[in-house]
């Protein structure tokens, strides 16, 4: 019963926890990220129908990985090379993608309808057994790990920090801003996008208007509540996760 009901939990949590990783990787290279929630509505969408029109829920993770990364890595060269704020940069990049994210998302309905009439066994999903989650929970804890080993034991991870704190004295001793900046723009958001395509194939696997809209900001309370620490940030999306995922439950039980 308990296991069951933790499993239950496991894609929303693998969603949130890989856009929250994502988020506080790039942010700590001193980059205000608030294009989270357009680029994850904009790869919730890609994901979708990279799934329809490639009939393989497999292929969307690459795909979506690619295309935030692309983002990631825009929003890292504005903010670096050119005297903008980080807050109209990112608004800017999030808004453009709810537009995008509409005009790819709407068409794939159409093309998902039509391939269903034809082959009522045709699925998007991604594989959601009791195996499957457990060895989701199992990746997360790897990757969590492994992205503890990298912002504190490499040279890469120390680079990205002194980034953060203090962006000219890190120049001064040498370090390329620009190209750690593009570097964590390109880790922390191809983690967005994998969280995008866990949101749409894993737990929710459907799309219309506005669908993984505002879910970016919640991987952004995520990572901000667990101090982008990648261990803590485990804690802060199963809670999420698990608030989500039972919400309905909670509601009955409190009325």
């Amino acid at each position: 019963m308990i296991l069951d009901a933790i499993l239950a939990v496991a894609p929303a949590f693998i969603a949130y926890y890989l856009a929250a990783l994502g988020h506080g990787i790039f942010e700590k290279s001193g980059v205000l990220n608030l294009a989270i929630d357009g680029v994850f509505y904009l790869c919730v969408a890609v994901s979708y129908a990279s799934a329809v029109y490639v009939g393989t829920p497999w292929a969307a993770l690459p795909i979506s990985m690619l295309v935030a990364a692309a983002f990631g890595i825009l929003l890292a060269f504005l903010v670096t090379q050119f005297p903008i704020s980080h807050g109209a940069a990112g608004l800017s990049l999030m808004f453009l993608c709810y537009g995008i994210g509409a005009l790819i998302g709407m068409p794939a309905v159409f093309a998902y309808r039509a391939v269903k009439a034809e082959n009522p066994m045709f699925d998007i999903r991604l594989p959601t057994d009791p195996v499957a989650k457990s060895l989701m929970f199992v990746a997360i804890v790897v990757l969590a790990f492994t992205s503890l080993y990298l912002i504190n034991k490499t040279k890469l991870g120390a680079a990205i920090r002194a980034c953060g704190e203090n962006p000219h004295a890190a120049s001064a001793l040498g370090v390329n801003v620009l190209r750690i900046r593009l570097i964590a723009g390109a880790i922390g958001y191809s983690l967005i996008g994998a969280g995008a395509t866990f949101f749409e194939l894993a737990w929710l696997p459907t799309w219309q208007q506005l669908h993984g809209m505002g879910h970016g900001w919640i991987a952004f309370a995520i990572s901000l509540s667990a101090g982008r620490h990648p261990i803590l940030t485990i804690v802060t999306a199963g809670a999420f996760a698990s608030l989500l995922t039972y919400q309905y439950t909670l509601k009955l039980l409190t009325t």
